[in-house]
């Protein structure tokens, strides 16, 4: 029985030094668009941070919140990846920012393989999976955009 109080404590002291405390993971990335005239709360810290030449609107990684994400949705439809900034993100960042891009893909992927599968049961028209596949090439198109700035900032050129 002491061995339990014993380990109790021990865990109790290891979580108040935050030798436990649960990590923040890809949910805590977002992407902005600083070129929108409504923006949210963590997009606007991020874009005032920043200097945009005329007429260049690259999305813009929020490492500290969602950025412009709506919930439910996913994050990588909806802005172009093509010409974005990393910023200066640390180690750890970056690799989150990693993850939230493999989410992504993994999300296009299964809303793609569910919009196929009721296109087959005829639960759904042809129009409508016309739409989920294009939101599904968008999302495949920045996420290659989106992993070739994370290889080309940890120096594995992808070009």
């Amino acid at each position: 029985m002491g061995r339990f109080v014993l380990w109790g404590a021990a865990v109790a002291a290891a979580m108040g030094l935050g030798l436990f405390a649960p990590v923040q993971r890809a949910e805590a990335v977002g992407l902005c668009n600083c070129c929108e005239t409504s923006l949210t709360a963590s997009c606007g810290k991020v874009c005032a941070a920043i200097s945009l030449a005329p007429g260049m609107c690259p999305a813009i990684v929020d490492y500290e919140g969602t950025g412009a994400t709506v919930a439910g949705a996913n994050p990588l439809n909806g802005m172009s990846l093509k010409d974005m900034a990393l910023g200066d993100p640390r180690p750890g960042q970056l690799e989150e920012f990693r993850e939230f891009l493999e989410a992504g893909r993994r999300q296009a992927i299964a809303s793609y393989n569910g919009a196929l599968r009721k296109l087959k049961q005829h639960k759904i028209t042809q129009a409508d999976f016309d739409t989920a596949d294009a939101l599904y090439k968008e999302a495949l198109v920045n996420y290659y955009h989106g992993i070739r700035a994370y290889l080309n900032r940890v120096g594995r050129k992808s070009d």
